[in-house]
């Protein structure tokens, strides 16, 4: 017997002043948004959607390792993901050309393999990364850390 599972996401923009959006979601704080600094009229200070987008990619990848780590039983101690998206103009249009993402995860001694490969499980199974038509490069690094022993 197979499951659909089937989800919807609905957001709405709306005009906040003049070359400012805010975007809401039922139940979420609205989040102010804008053309970047870099671009004509951009303003500094205001979420941009290349931001956005670049966040999304970094917090998918973040959540989804977190997820697998604990269906598998790998300790995650630390783990960061910065993440860098690459614009360039081609044929007149920007494009995003590559996005970057450096992750460190710390984990204990003995299961930085099984970090590892949960990084590489969340690169597949990130529903955002699959969506984009980018290449994503991602580089990661594992510290492993003793663990604390325990006393009664």
């Amino acid at each position: 017997m197979s499951f659909v599972k089937a989800h919807r996401y609905a957001v709405r923009t709306h005009l906040v002043s003049d070359g400012r959006l805010a975007l809401e979601a039922p139940f979420k704080p609205d989040l102010e948004v804008a053309t970047p600094p870099e671009y004509k009229d951009g303003i500094r200070g205001v979420w941009s959607s290349e931001e956005l987008l670049i966040g999304s990619l970094a917090a998918c990848f973040e959540l989804t390792a977190r997820a697998v780590a604990k269906r598998r039983d790998v300790p995650i101690h630390a783990f960061r993901t910065d993440a860098t998206g690459y614009v360039q103009s081609k044929d007149g249009l920007l494009h995003f050309v590559a996005i970057e993402l450096d992750v460190l995860i710390e984990t204990d001694t003995g299961r930085e393999h099984d970090a590892e490969l949960i990084a590489t499980l969340a690169e597949e199974q990130c529903i955002v990364a699959g969506a984009l038509d980018v290449p994503i490069r991602s580089t990661v690094k594992v510290d492993a850390v003793d663990q604390e022993p325990v006393t009664a």
